[in-house]
């Protein structure tokens, strides 16, 4: 049975067609009129978290202050980040940032386009194109599922709002906790396909971006019970990378969802893995595994002692980029291990790289690290905490507390 939400976008989708003819094909369905696809003239520079589906965190096509960076603008939130942060995501023109709410805000000017409120914890979107509607769709993660929203923020008619909520993915028997857990994964996305963690369960899924219909859905196993603290999937090449507490990890064929290859690491804490070409790129709380990316063996294998509990590796140009959360930030040689450079660097983060820049929150800093080189290029300092940023078009965005901030360069 239909939800009373979608009920009410149902009425109120049909009541704009009436009053006003074609102009509910603005965040409707298309008709047969031949009205284009915002897909077809968008500019997508940073669309899901850590970039890419694989979770390289990676641009090579864009930039981001290199030196000095100054406060292009600044976009303020109804609440501060106090349930954590994501990381922003900017696509044609709109960076959308999460906080306890979901804003949509101008990229040029910072002015509020939009938003998502009522205190869901919203993950960090990820930004997908549709087939039938006119503008995009928005899948995010909460406590209570993951959900498709309206990329284009929906209708307001009589003072209310409708068509924002396409379809949602309810979470396991526990359902919404307001006092449980902060972390919920964000989902990424392949064409348009969603694939992201069930909050509440051990399951990863496949959804059909337009319906939420779900194409697959696997539980991660551990012996005879379930997993716990599912990480962020990786996808890349037509498998589905997950790794799970409390050392598993599984790769998925990204069709079908059958299970393709599967190890247990050593370690309890694993986190989100990076998916390259050719090798998947899991962190743990002491160090790194690499493996081929169709399993046939572990490519190689590093002890940084560390005791990193979150974070997750960036991997450009044939350098893998991480933390240790506990002394230092590496740069390690993708085929071989080798350390390339480290510095020092005590915070769990996890590292971006857009133009030779690999920027890094630290805390109330983010600092920026010559890729090459390791030298620092700057540190720029705030009063809270920030998110892991996003980067495009010369700009870095970051969450910072109750603000999104975006940085460019002085020159």
């Amino acid at each position: 049975m239909p939800s009373r939400r979608r009920l009410l976008a149902g009425v109120g989708l049909g009541a704009v067609g009436i009053a006003g003819g074609a102009s509910v094909l603005g965040d409707g369905l298309r008709t047969s009129i031949g009205v284009a696809s915002a897909a077809d003239s968008a500019e997508v520079d940073w669309p899901m978290a850590r970039y890419d589906a694989a979770g390289t965190g990676f641009n090579p096509d864009t930039s981001g202050p290199k030196d000095d960076p100054r406060i292009a603008w600044e976009g303020t939130f109804d609440r501060t980040g106090g349930f954590g942060m994501g990381p922003p995501i900017l696509a044609d023109g709109t960076v959308y940032a999460s906080t306890d709410e979901l804003v949509a805000f101008d990229a040029a000017t910072g002015d509020v386009r939009f938003s998502y409120g009522d205190a869901h914890r919203f993950s960090s979107p990820a930004h997908v194109p549709s087939s039938i509607y006119r503008t995009e769709t928005l899948a995010v993660a909460t406590p209570g599922g993951i959900v498709g929203l309206n990329a284009g923020g929906g209708l307001k008619l009589f003072g209310r709002r409708f068509g924002d909520e396409r379809w949602e993915v309810s979470a396991g028997e526990s359902g919404f906790d307001f006092f449980g857990s902060t972390e919920v994964p964000p989902p990424v996305t392949v064409d348009e396909t969603v694939y992201g963690v069930v909050p509440e369960t051990s399951d990863v899924v496949a959804l059909e971006a337009d319906s939420g219909r779900e194409r697959w859905r696997r539980t991660v196993e551990y012996s005879d019970i379930a997993s716990e603290a599912l990480r962020r999937p990786a996808v890349r090449d037509g498998t589905v990378f997950v790794t799970a507490w409390p050392h598993q990890l599984r790769a998925f064929d990204a069709e079908t969802g059958d299970e393709e290859w599967r190890d247990e690491l050593d370690e309890q804490t694993v986190l989100a893995p990076t998916a390259t070409d050719d090798a998947v790129v899991v962190p743990t709380r002491s160090g790194v595994t690499t493996y081929e990316a169709d399993g046939s063996d572990v490519r190689w294998k590093r002890d940084l002692e560390g005791n990193a509990t979150e974070g997750a590796a960036a991997v450009a140009d044939g350098t893998v980029f991480l933390a240790d959360s506990n002394q230092s930030l590496h740069a390690l040689d993708l085929e071989t291990g080798d350390e390339e450079w480290s510095v020092s660097f005590a915070t769990p983060t996890t590292p971006v790289v857009a133009d030779g820049v690999v920027y890094v929150t630290n805390g109330a800093e983010i600092i920026a690290f010559d890729a090459e080189t390791g030298d620092e290029l700057f540190a720029y300092e705030s009063e809270w905490t920030f998110s892991p940023p996003a980067v495009g078009d010369g700009v870095l965005y970051a969450v910072d507390g109750d603000r999104l901030l975006a940085l460019e360069g002085s020159a």
